[in-house]
């Protein structure tokens, strides 16, 4: 006899449970024996209101009585995440050994980036001039000591004082280091105390005069530099240069268009002399009668770490909960092989 996993009702799960399904399934049989993975394809389309620019998809078949997780596949886009609208994969889950029995599949679409918990952090700085700018003489330019794995990375300076590459670091490296503690995490990346040091030059300008935090991320491999502009999202960091040599590392927040919808321009969050210090600021691009080039603009993202808070983060989920799977040996009947 031919122990094999009955799949009751799930042809078509994805929009018989929710008419505006993000996720689809098709390519289902009607039963599975036990020594054979469960195959499938999943869609997946982003809806319009997404905000997250980059998704990362998990497919887990579980235990439908303990919720104990049997088999999981992870589709992340060789840890780079998913840009475009539609998403097709095809799946393959290990079926569970006999004895165990229903089961349910749960699928996730969620973040690849740390931008939710940048954007955040970055809205609980004062943009009231309690740090206010100062370049010249500004000592490391962030609001506290900035500490990584218990070493002193950028001591605040003297007075409350910030410069724009010192307070985008401080947002960036405080919000990592809060996002790290709370989710078990020790490092960013895989960065020693030295790297980390070592970063902070890049991001600073110290050893490259060109692209700063937008080079600082990939070549610490923790990120990404975006280079697609319509990709663009708030919580990426941004080097920016103007006509008369003039540069700004700021935060990214959102584009400025004309009425074509051309990027003819940047709203952002950083410490300059206009806002006295950290604060919100428009911008323009030469293409909108103002100085920055475009030509010369860079963003860096960073990779958000794969741990318990995708599911609390998801943009999206689906599940079979509702319709557990049997397995046919406990089924009489002609089901039964």
């Amino acid at each position: 006899m031919k122990r094999r996993l009955l799949l009751i009702g799930f042809l078509g799960w994805g929009a018989s449970l929710c008419a505006a399904a993000d996720f689809s399934i098709s390519g289902l049989a009607g039963s599975y024996n036990n020594s054979t993975p469960l195959s499938f394809n999943i869609t997946y389309t982003k809806p319009a209101t997404t905000v997250e620019k980059r998704l990362v998809f998990f497919a887990e078949l579980h235990n439908a009585n303990t919720n104990a997780l049997i088999d999981k596949k992870i589709f992340d886009n060789s840890n780079n995440g998913y840009t475009g609208t539609t998403q097709n994969f095809a799946v393959s889950l290990n079926t569970p050994p006999s004895g165990i029995e229903p089961v349910n599949v749960q699928l996730y679409a969620v973040p690849w980036s740390l931008n939710k918990k940048v954007v955040e952090h970055y809205k609980t700085y004062p943009t009231d001039g309690t740090f206010t700018y100062l370049w010249g003489g500004g000592g490391y330019g962030v609001t506290q000591n900035i500490y990584y794995k218990g070493s002193l990375i950028a001591p605040k300076p003297s007075g409350n004082t910030t410069y724009c590459s010192g307070l985008a670091f401080d947002c960036a490296i405080t919000a990592f280091n809060e996002y790290n503690t709370a989710n078990g995490h020790t490092s960013i990346g895989t960065m020693t105390v030295s790297q980390m040091n070592s970063f902070r030059l890049v991001w600073y300008g110290v050893t490259d005069a060109e692209k700063l935090a937008a080079l600082a991320i990939p070549q610490y491999n923790v990120g990404l530099e975006i280079t697609d502009f319509e990709e663009a999202q708030e919580g990426d960091f941004v080097q920016l240069w103007r006509t008369g040599g003039s540069g700004h590392n700021p935060l990214f927040i959102s584009w400025i268009r004309n009425s074509s919808s051309e990027i003819i321009g940047m709203r952002y969050w950083g410490s300059q002399g206009s806002t006295n210090g950290s604060g919100i600021r428009n911008e323009y691009f030469t293409e909108g009668g103002g100085t920055v080039m475009k030509s010369r603009t860079y963003l860096g993202r960073f990779r958000k770490p794969r741990d318990n808070s995708d599911y609390t983060w998801a943009i999206s989920s689906q599940g079979t909960a509702s319709i557990p799977h049997a397995n046919a040996s406990t089924v009489t009947g002609w089901e039964l092989y």
